[in-house]
């Protein structure tokens, strides 16, 4: 979509930056990565004890329910 300059909402990615997801997660954990949100969730998940794909659909449910509110 961004090939043809269609402006499609992608929380993950976006051309140029990492993307609104990113931003909020930095946010969230009180730092910035280079290395990206999903090695973020990962190295939290793992100092957490949890499995990273629970932690990650946890942060995305309290990312969208914060975006939904006005």
């Amino acid at each position: 979509m961004a090939v043809h300059s269609i402006d499609e909402d992608f929380p993950f990615w976006s051309p140029g930056t990492q993307g609104p997801f990113a931003e909020w997660l930095w946010q969230r954990l009180g730092r910035h990565s280079s290395v990206g949100w999903a090695i973020e969730i990962e190295r939290e998940a793992q100092d957490a004890g949890v499995p990273a794909v629970e932690l990650f659909f946890s942060l995305w449910d309290e990312y969208r329910a914060e975006r939904s509110q006005p």
